[in-house]
């Protein structure tokens, strides 16, 4: 079998819930070696969040975990006592990377800030992601996805926007945790440009982000806007699904853009009904300013009486811009998926046989590994500590005793 991208990249992950674990995530799944280190007793708190089979808690069968936690070895260490710090220093000189997501005060009050990791290991890149960032006047304000989201402009424009009037909606944000998803993203490619820098230098850094400003980064375009014209961009009480380019058809949705250089496609998709030969409409002024509100009722009129497979299947053959707006449900039966195998299965020694989404994108010469479950909470601390680390039975004992591990 062919090795993986990251083959032989030593990871530690010192985080919980999302953004650190989907950064580790990431890198776990294309090859890296992820230890994941967890709290005793509780470990992530991603654990005691569903979805769990038949709603029933159970901190070995959080859905949200599970699927976060693929392709890692898992430890569990209490950092708040010092003999599990001298543990966590000694994970720290074997890791090329470290990724956490803790607050830097807490860092601090555990001596794991940056420059003492450092001196420990100069070689090591850290990432940190937290909601402000470790500078700057909010940089010991507690965050949540909630808070990215409506501090970075991204929650005024959910789910669509018009330019400022006086009549609006609340802000509104992604649903899911979004925020936390996107910062683990923009984290994993991060730590890698800093780990090509470390193999160049020999030196590691210290990867600062926040997430405020990973998901204020997905907007830079209506930020510009505000720079460049002052325009301020937000989510209008006016904007009407008939506005936009969703379109009922008798079975569902499709998503359907209309530009002016693709209305004679869409006359053709049509049959080319009378009304759409209006001459009027020959203009980008005249269809989409002059007439736009008399032709989208008739659009939408038109598409009720059609299939979503049978209005594609039509749009298509115009080589027209159209979706089909699937759920999860759908997509899970989507050929497309199962022909590039984005789903994968999972065999959990508690929460039994998954199916989770796999990797995104397809390497040639180093895919992805096949998926191996989530860790039991604990599960590899005799491999790690004893294995890994040699330490003798006796020492492991003592430490499982005295809830360090």
């Amino acid at each position: 079998m062919n090795a993986q991208a990251l083959s032989g990249l030593k990871v530690l992950e010192y985080g919980e819930f999302v953004a650190a674990p989907y950064c580790g995530k990431l890198l776990a799944d294309l090859g890296a070696d992820v230890i994941k280190v967890e709290k005793p007793v509780t470990g992530d708190r991603a654990r005691e969040n569903g979805p769990f089979p038949k709603d029933k808690p159970d901190i070995e069968k959080s859905g949200l975990f599970l699927y976060l936690n693929t392709n890692k070895r898992g430890v569990t260490l209490d950092l708040k006592k010092a003999a599990g710090r001298k543990v966590f220093q000694e994970l720290v000189k074997w890791a090329d990377v470290l990724v956490e997501n803790n607050p830097r005060q807490d860092l601090l009050k555990l001596g794991l800030d940056y420059e003492t990791l450092h001196e420990i290991n100069p070689k090591l890149v850290v990432t940190s992601i937290t909601y402000f960032g470790h500078t700057g006047p909010y940089r010991d304000y507690k965050g949540c996805d909630l808070i990215a989201n409506h501090t970075s402009v991204e929650a005024v424009l959910n789910p669509c926007y018009e330019v400022y009037n006086e009549d609006l909606n609340p802000p509104m944000k992604l649903p899911g945790h979004s925020g936390d998803f996107l910062s683990g993203v923009i984290a994993a490619i991060n730590t890698m440009s800093a780990v090509f820098a470390a193999q160049q230098t020999g030196l590691g850094q210290h990867i600062d982000l926040s997430e405020q400003e990973a998901v204020a980064s997905i907007v830079c375009h209506e930020i510009g806007d505000y720079f460049d014209a002052g325009i301020t961009y937000q989510r209008d009480r006016k904007y009407r699904w008939e506005e936009s380019p969703k379109y009922p058809c008798s079975d569902g949705f499709i998503m359907m853009n209309i530009p002016f250089q693709f209305w004679e496609g869409v006359v053709r998709m049509m049959d080319s009904p009378e009304w759409a030969q209006n001459p009027e409409y020959k203009t980008p002024v005249g269809l989409l300013h002059d007439h736009w509100k008399e032709i989208q009722p008739r659009l939408i009129s038109w598409f009720k009486q059609h299939t979503c497979a049978e209005v594609v299947k039509r749009a298509m053959a115009q080589r027209l811009d159209i979706s089909i707006v699937q759920s999860a449900k759908e997509i899970s039966d989507n050929p497309m998926f199962e022909e590039r195998g984005f789903f994968v299965e999972i065999d959990h020694k508690k929460a039994g046989k998954l199916k989770f989404p796999g990797a995104p994108c397809k390497f040639s010469a180093t895919p992805a590994q096949a998926p191996h479950a989530a860790p039991l909470l604990g599960e590899h601390n005799a491999e790690v500590y004893g294995g890994m680390l040699g330490f003798k039975p006796a020492k492991l004992s003592k430490l499982q005793e005295s809830g360090v591990i």
